[in-house]
């Protein structure tokens, strides 16, 4: 008996603090299990498929065919666990310039935004796209290029997380018309479309009458004379069939490129797997590379397209040429930092920053711009 007593007691004290420990002596490292596995991206192990719409401008225009090879790559490096589909602005009957606010509240999961559009609510985001400030597309190009972090940044902030995951460029603007333009007084008050108000402040300055529409509107705005003309690239503009209602065309407005931003809806972007994000990261990277390119080759063949589709082609005169200039000194660039919030604000101060050192044209205190 005393024997089996002297075997008892320890077993009892192993037993107690077993349970002991099965009830709370590993609770912490329990509930940090239990948080992790629902705050944690979802594994691209699984079989879980993610299906995006990629809202571009236009489906005719060039950006909106390049990109398909960069949804058909994701595609493929997910092993067909990320498709993205194209739409476009006309089909889901918006016009583009609130696309910040439709990332934002997640009506949109993946779109194109440019910064026109959205320059009447969002200014800062033209700080690149200063109409008559350029001297080239290279100069263009150097602007552009300094400002994406920022870009990136203010998109981010301004969507509420949103992730910009690469660029899209169209090419040198033209003006399109019924009547040529050979001198200022051939532009006075001729309706010209615009598709943003730094570009509504080029064309007024010339003496023209900028009007403001949805791009999918123009061509029949033309047709019925509710327009005189339009303003946009040339590849845009053969994608659109612009020389069917149209004679005349003219330039390019130097340094004129367009840059886009292919952004995620927050949302939708923190639903991938982190390798996931990481391959469209780094195909979005490639996307912007060819889109650059297939811009720059567009930017030579459209005009010569245009002429052989029966358009008269006229360039600016020097003369012409130094009226946009001064137009963007006296008009464009102050117009431009007074929607911003004038000179202290951070759009103007990122543009002297970044910006006019590239170009020459400074935003004073005054408001006023001038070149140095």
């Amino acid at each position: 008996m005393k024997k089996l007593q002297r075997f008892t007691f320890p077993v009892l004290i192993g037993i107690f603090l077993l349970i002991l420990a099965a009830c709370g002596g590993d609770d912490d490292s329990v509930t940090t299990s239990a948080v992790a596995s629902t705050t944690a991206p979802p594994s691209a192990t699984t079989d879980q498929k993610f299906e995006f719409q990629y809202v571009c401008v236009n489906r005719t225009l060039l950006p909106c065919k390049v990109i398909q090879e960069f949804m058909d790559t994701v595609g493929a490096r997910t092993n067909g666990q990320v498709e993205i589909q194209l739409s476009s602005y006309p089909e889901l009957g918006i016009s583009g310039f609130d696309m910040i606010r439709l990332l934002e509240d997640g009506t949109i999961g993946l779109g194109e935004i440019y910064s026109g559009f959205v320059g009447g609510e969002f200014p800062i985001f033209e700080a690149a796209n200063l109409w008559g400030a350029y001297e080239s597309v290279d100069q263009w190009f150097e602007a552009s290029e300094a400002l994406q972090e920022d870009i990136k940044a203010l998109v981010k902030r301004e969507t509420g997380g949103g992730q910009i995951v690469g660029f899209n460029y169209y090419s040198s603007n033209y003006f399109f018309t019924k009547d040529p333009l050979n001198t200022l007084d051939d532009f006075k008050g001729v309706k010209t479309r615009s598709h943003s108000n730094v570009l509504a402040d080029l064309i007024n300055s010339m003496g023209a009458d900028a009007q403001t529409m949805a791009f999918a509107e123009v061509y029949p705005a033309l047709e019925r004379g509710v327009l005189d003309g339009a303003v946009t690239c040339g590849s845009c503009a053969v994608g659109q069939k612009w020389f069917e209602v149209t004679d005349y065309l003219t330039g390019p407005v130097p340094g004129t490129f367009a840059e886009t931003f292919i952004t995620f809806n927050a949302k939708q972007w923190n639903s991938l797997p982190a390798e996931f994000q990481k391959i469209i990261l780094e195909e979005g990277v490639l996307h912007s590379e060819r889109a650059k390119q297939a811009a720059l080759r567009s930017d030579v063949e459209s005009e010569g397209d245009l002429i052989g589709l029966g358009m008269t082609h006229s360039n600016f005169t020097p003369e012409m040429l130094a009226i946009l200039k001064d137009a963007a000194v006296s008009a464009v660039i102050p117009k431009w930092a007074d929607r911003a919030g004038g000179y202290d604000s951070e759009a103007v101060q990122l543009y002297n920053s970044k910006v006019a050192p590239i170009t020459g044209i400074y935003v004073n205190p005054d408001g006023t711009a001038e070149k140095r």
